[in-house]
């Protein structure tokens, strides 16, 4: 089965939104998605489009210590992932899953999108996030709930 995908964004993890967006922004990236937090992954992002081409998604954690990117800033951040836009976020990570790849996160809801993701990391290390192309409901109760 061929999946058919498009480059949604790439994800460059910082540890405070307003200093990264102020150093894109220097450089000619353009917001495009306010910082909104997102309680469910922990996380605030927003996204700016760089050259006019390419977005990034600025990832920062909610409470130091309790997120999904503490290991990655304790690396130093930067580039974390690249998503891609899919009809079915669950046949994507099957897919990935049958090539070898380990689910990092199954399909949630992520606030910011209003679309459900989810993460495999492959062998090579390369971290992929896939997202719905159509937009989905919360989760009822606001909680991680899959979707």
């Amino acid at each position: 089965m061929t999946l058919n995908v498009d480059l949604a964004h790439m994800g460059y993890v910082v540890r405070d939104l307003a200093p990264a967006i102020k150093r894109f922004e220097r450089e000619g990236g353009v917001l495009i998605l306010e910082p909104t937090p997102d309680p469910i992954q922990g996380v605030h992002v927003c996204v700016l489009r760089v050259d006019g081409v390419v977005d990034i998604e600025l990832v920062a954690p909610i409470f130091a210590g309790s997120s999904p990117v503490d290991s990655r800033l304790a690396r130093g951040g930067g580039l974390d992932h690249v998503c891609y836009n899919v009809d079915s976020v669950a046949d994507a990570l099957r897919q990935d899953e049958n090539r070898g790849s380990m689910i990092v996160c199954p399909p949630t809801y992520a606030c910011a999108f209003q679309r459900t993701i989810g993460f495999a990391q492959r062998r090579s290390g390369l971290v992929v996030e896939f997202m719905s192309r159509e937009r989905t409901p919360p989760p009822a109760g606001g909680d991680s709930a899959d979707v």
